[in-house]
């Protein structure tokens, strides 16, 4: 898998992508404030004006935004481009409540869903030794 969409370009999302783009992987994303996600380009990433263009072709979809309902949000507005097999990884926190109709979202599309939460602070972590 070399393609990956990832919506949501925050300090977290932003990371991961320029970190999939220094390890080789074609990289679409996209924020709903496009400015957030410009900066990506000069780092191989291919910036997208809406969630199905970048999920168009994705094998894997990454999002990693605010909450569940923008989460689903981003991923209905992302249906016309989602195809059977691709992978989703789920890698906002959006709490248990949220997990049913994404999970529900997936199957409609026949996308495999993962649910893989991530915790982040908004600042690097300290450089203190244990």
């Amino acid at each position: 898998m070399t393609s990956v969409a990832l919506l949501g370009t925050g300090i977290m999302g932003a990371a991961m992508a320029r970190n999939l783009c220094r390890h080789g992987m074609t990289v679409r994303v996209w924020n709903r404030t496009r400015a957030r996600a410009e900066p990506l380009a000069a780092d191989g990433a291919v910036v997208a004006g809406s969630p199905a263009e970048a999920v168009a072709g994705a094998d894997v979809v990454i999002t990693m935004l605010k909450d569940g309902e923008a989460v689903l949000a981003a991923m209905r507005d992302a249906a016309p481009g989602l195809r059977p097999g691709q992978v989703w990884a789920q890698m906002s926190t959006v709490g248990l409540a949220a997990l049913e109709p994404l999970a529900e979202l997936a199957a409609e599309h026949e996308v495999a869903f993962v649910d893989a939460p991530v915790q982040g602070t908004g600042s690097p972590p300290s450089r203190a030794r244990w």
